[in-house]
């Protein structure tokens, strides 16, 4: 392709992702793999700052910060020992969803200002021009809203990012194919016209968000800016590639986007602990190629996914692309420290699942008609 990639990545940002009790130690065996095929050789590496209150406030609510901080270097709470305190921060941390899946703990702070600044360093090389592909795979946390934590996201490095990007590009396309609905970031841009959201998820009742279930959400000027692909349990790669291609396409005729971010979430992968949709890497690797395509900057950003062995060898692969190459699904894992977690096959491939498809031809096709009468300027 002969574009300039960009992956940002340093030795603290890692550490600091993979102290996410989610995902622990899956950024080490990433950028392990990353480098074990040679792509470090391939692309610069920019290494991120920790983002700064001022610029977390820029889309979270300073209440929210304050409370996401308030633990010091022991994990003990700000509050001290009175009871009274004590019973009025448990209270705070449930009104601001710090709690359950996500409860504090020890590193958060470096996690959060990390997984943001990463995001964000990668949005302002592609606004200054610097290079045309950034990747960050430590972000894509598509859940977390203003106020409230979500779903193992303590910060929306998404909409920050985007918000980042809004300094040169009017018009910013975000995609999502993530196994559940990118609902974090349609809820910051459901009333923009400058962002189009379009998410690939899986949508059932009782599975998380419970969002995503109707394909247009868009609300005032936003009206058809926030579109849904919700898909059924087994979807494989030939469905999700059949709606995938026909919607992008009809989202960029109907968009015209100036800079692509997409949230390439890992855990629709067949090998995934959630076992609810049968994809292959082959899935992320046809629509990386497609959005590479259009020939617009682009930002690519990890999300959900827990395999760590399957993160490491869908995110690699896509690395590999943006660098202008692929990597053979056969191909050998090379030597290197994390080798062992690649048995029994030791290649990049992803086993499927013998489960049924439960999306029919008819559904899927009523989904791409319907997207198209969602979209704007649609005669």
């Amino acid at each position: 392709m002969g574009r300039k990639v960009a992956l940002v990545r340093s030795a603290q940002s890692i550490q600091a992702a993979d102290s996410l009790p989610s995902n622990v130690g899956r950024a080490s065996r990433v950028h392990a793999l990353i480098d074990a095929f040679g792509l470090n050789d391939k692309l610069d590496i920019i290494e991120p700052e920790p983002l700064d209150n001022d610029a977390l406030t820029i889309f979270h609510s300073e209440e929210y910060i304050d409370c996401l901080f308030a633990i010091d270097s022991d994990s003990e709470y700000s509050y001290g020992s009175n009871k009274s305190d004590e019973d009025d921060e448990k209270d705070r941390q449930q009104r601001f969803g710090l709690v359950h899946d996500c409860a504090l703990f020890e590193g958060v702070e470096e996690h959060v200002r990390y997984a943001a600044g990463g995001t964000v360093a990668a949005a302002n090389i592609l606004v200054d021009g610097q290079v045309q592909i950034a990747i960050h795979w430590e972000g894509g946390r598509h859940h977390s809203q203003r106020s409230k934590a979500a779903g193992f996201c303590y910060v929306n490095d998404v909409v920050l990012g985007i918000l980042a990007l809004q300094k040169r590009f009017s018009r910013v396309l975000y995609i999502d194919l993530d196994l559940h609905h990118g609902d974090g970031v349609q809820d910051a841009f459901l009333y923009s016209s400058r962002v189009m959201t379009l998410s690939l998820h899986h949508y059932d009742r009782g599975f998380y968000p419970n969002s995503g279930g109707e394909i247009s959400e868009g609300r005032g000027n936003g009206a058809g800016y926030s579109v849904n692909v919700p898909l059924q349990r087994g979807t494989n790669d030939s469905s999700f590639i059949h709606v995938f291609s026909a919607v992008a396409n009809k989202v960029l005729t109907a968009f015209d986007p100036e800079v692509i971010v997409v949230q390439c979430g890992c855990d629709g992968l067949a090998g995934d602990p959630h076992k609810i949709f049968n994809l292959t890497s082959n899935v992320f690797a046809r629509s990386i190629k497609t959005v590479l395509g259009w020939e617009r900057p682009a930002l690519l950003l990890g999300g959900g996914g827990y395999s760590l062995p399957e993160c490491a060898r869908c995110w690699t692969r896509l690395t590999a692309i943006a660098c202008g190459y692929d990597i053979a699904p056969e191909a050998d894992v090379p030597e290197h420290v994390f080798l062992n977690e690649y048995a029994p096959g030791f290649d990049m491939l992803t086993d499927v699942m013998l489960i049924e498809d439960s999306n029919t031809n008819a559904y899927l096709d009523s989904i791409v008609q319907a997207v198209q009468a969602a979209l704007p300027n649609q005669s």
